[in-house]
């Protein structure tokens, strides 16, 4: 089977993280957003998003997403591609769908936006051209019904997120500190407002408990006054795995999701997680790998941690099940899943298992 597989990278995930990753488990053609480093390129793009792409019914769609659909749809010709696959139909999916008839085989994509934030695009600006998939990928349970009322049932399918287990692994053995530490990794939907309020309280109640959080130093201030926080900024791979190994576990309130990479991350390393039950948080975090917090809660955030600080054995407990839960989203299985939909919808026109 020939894959083609239109991708890009961002620039916030480690080496071994992030959806990028699709490519290489699929076996594809990899073809990405390039940074164009010419002066007269750099004219040009800058040109094409003040007019062409100004309208673009695409969230943060630039001139290179546009090159890279362009490289695709002349590499799908001369490959013969069964599959133009768009590992971020939300960003980089435009002009192969206006052209999706064309291609000698079929467009599909995945979307990691919730549904309520891309309602406008799948209802209003590119109704028409979205259905022209062949096939979808939701990388949350949750999101099934809403893509399947706006493409049909037939073309939607579940297909979490991937991690490498073979990069982020647990240490040979966890030794907790005398102190306990959580890590708050990334800032794209979380709830500073509640990891503020537990860093605060924790400090308040002298909790014997540090927050190591890793974030652009633009975003520190988020964390300002905290006296138990330190601070992480620019580090390498290697350092982000030994922060996920020795933290008694994750501590991650969000506003929303689908999937989490960092979550994906701290799970297979062996790190259970402290999360917000919100989007698809559930369909990667159960109770045998971490503790899910209502929405906005934090009262109750605060209470898990400090429980957890009274039972430091509930943490240790959970490494084991933290691990096994990562394995099931390893990219083997994800590319198996993902190439069964494939030649389901060659064979029979159907994406999604009936």
């Amino acid at each position: 089977m020939q894959i083609i597989c239109l991708n890009k990278r961002w620039k916030h995930h480690s080496a071994s993280g992030g959806y990028d990753r699709l490519a290489d488990a699929l076996g594809a053609t990899d073809v990405r957003s390039q940074d164009i480093r010419s002066l007269p390129g750099r004219v040009t793009a800058k040109v094409w998003e003040q007019t062409l792409g100004k309208n673009s019914p695409v969230w943060s769609y630039s001139f290179n997403d546009r090159l890279a659909e362009e490289r695709a749809f002349w590499l799908a010709w001369r490959q013969k591609a069964d599959i133009v696959h768009s590992a971020y139909g939300d960003e980089q999916l435009n002009m192969l769908l206006s052209r999706a008839k064309r291609l000698p085989g079929q467009l599909t994509a995945t979307f990691h936006v919730p549904a309520f934030a891309t309602r406008d695009r799948f209802e209003r600006t590119q109704k028409d051209l979205l259905k022209r998939l062949g096939g979808a990928v939701v990388v949350a349970s949750s999101e099934v019904p809403q893509f399947s009322e706006w493409l049909g049932e037939e073309k939607v399918l579940f297909v979490p997120h991937g991690i490498d287990i073979h990069a982020f692994t647990p240490p040979a053995q966890h030794k907790p500190a005398e102190t306990m530490r959580l890590l708050f990794v990334g800032y794209h939907m979380r709830d500073f407002e509640v990891a503020h309020y537990v860093a605060d309280r924790c400090a308040q109640e002298k909790l014997d408990v540090i927050l190591d959080v890793v974030l652009p130093e633009a975003k520190f201030s988020f964390f300002t006054a905290c006296t138990n926080v330190a601070r992480h900024s620019n580090i390498n791979e290697g350092e982000l795995i030994e922060l996920y190994r020795r933290a008694d576990a994750l501590f991650l309130p969000l506003i929303h999701a689908t999937a989490n990479n960092s979550i994906l991350e701290a799970l297979a390393c062996g790190t259970p997680v402290i999360a917000t039950d919100v989007g698809g948080i559930k369909d990667y975090v159960d109770d045998g790998a971490g503790w899910l917090l209502p929405p906005s809660d934090k009262e109750a955030a605060f209470e898990c941690v400090l429980q957890l600080a009274r039972n430091r054995d509930a943490l240790t407990a959970k490494r084991a099940g933290a691990r096994r839960k990562a394995e099931e989203f390893s990219w083997e299985t994800v590319s198996s899943t993902l190439l069964s939909a494939y030649e389901r919808l060659i064979k029979t026109g159907r994406f999604a298992p009936p």
